[in-house]
């Protein structure tokens, strides 16, 4: 492991995670006969919330709202530790996948915690809307994991990268491609923010920079998602790996934002129906894996 190709990693996982939703932001607005804002204009976005001061509202319990934005972006930004990226570096240690989940399960329970202690009634909604399909959604992805960690007999995230060619690895990899959509909080699955309903939920009462924090954890997140499946089936040295790597985040985030313009939001109960019926898929996807399928 070398630790400059970590840090090189989570580097590239910032500059390049709000340019991928300037993409996804371009690939819907003409989807939808629009022009659309440039790529950078994430970028810009971010920058100028970064110049604004935060403000904490009166009735929130200050501490625990403050919090909430940086530890959503330090638990994903770590979790980049390990997981190859543009560079074939990571981390490694028996148990890192669980490392891995809890990482990003902290990042989801950050922003969660920072909406409930807000004061603001939206918030909270969007909060309890959060922790139903987050429930529903781990569900489903340990199914999943558990599956990939049977096929390749180990629990480091390493060992699945490549996955070997097995029936219960590959439908696997398929099922945890959908749990990347739902984790990303993208339309129809994004009932805990629902702008129409309840004006963004949990991230309501953030401005400046605490809301800057989390919108690029929310970006960064997806970008973590994206390399943990393209880590799944890419191969060759460093330098056509990087290539191969680049171009999958783009053709990921076409593919994600066309979907995406083509859907309607969900209500909460339809989506977390949605997730209970598709955790039957990974307990077949488990059992084909202990079968040895």
């Amino acid at each position: 492991m070398s630790l400059l190709g970590c840090i090189v990693n989570v580097i590239f996982a910032v500059i390049v995670a709000p340019l991928l939703d300037g993409l996804e932001r371009k690939v819907k607005a003409k989807i939808q006969t629009r022009q659309g804002p440039p790529l950078v204009q994430t970028w810009f976005d971010l920058i100028k919330l970064f110049k604004r001061p935060s403000v904490t509202p009166s009735e929130s319990i200050g501490w625990l709202f403050r919090l909430g934005p940086p530890i959503a972006l330090a638990s994903i930004l770590t979790a980049f530790f390990f997981v190859p990226a543009v560079l074939p570096d990571s981390m490694k240690f028996w148990g890192d996948m669980i490392a891995f989940i809890y990482l990003m399960t902290l990042s989801t329970v950050a922003v969660t915690l920072g909406g409930f202690s807000s004061g603001n009634p939206y918030a909270q909604i969007g909060s309890h809307r959060e922790v139903s399909l987050f429930m529903a959604e781990e569900f489903s992805l340990a199914f999943v994991i558990a599956a990939l960690s049977v096929s390749v007999k180990s629990f480091t995230l390493l060992s699945l990268f490549p996955l070997p060619l097995k029936a219960s690895a590959l439908i696997g990899a398929l099922l945890f491609a959908v749990l990347a959509y739902v984790s990303g909080a993208r339309v129809p699955f994004d009932v805990s923010e629902a702008e129409p309903e309840i004006v963004e939920g949990p991230l309501i009462e953030y401005s400046g920079r605490q809301l800057a924090l989390l919108k690029l954890s929310i970006y960064t997140k997806r970008l973590l998602l994206f390399t943990v499946f393209l880590n799944f089936f890419l191969r060759g040295s460093p330098a056509s790996r990087a290539i191969y790597y680049v171009i999958g985040l783009i053709i990921l985030s076409v593919i994600y934002s066309a979907i995406e313009a083509s859907c309607g939001r969900f209500r909460t109960k339809d989506a977390v129906r949605f997730l209970k019926r598709f955790s039957i898929l990974g307990a077949l996807c488990w059992l084909l894996a202990i079968m040895g399928w």
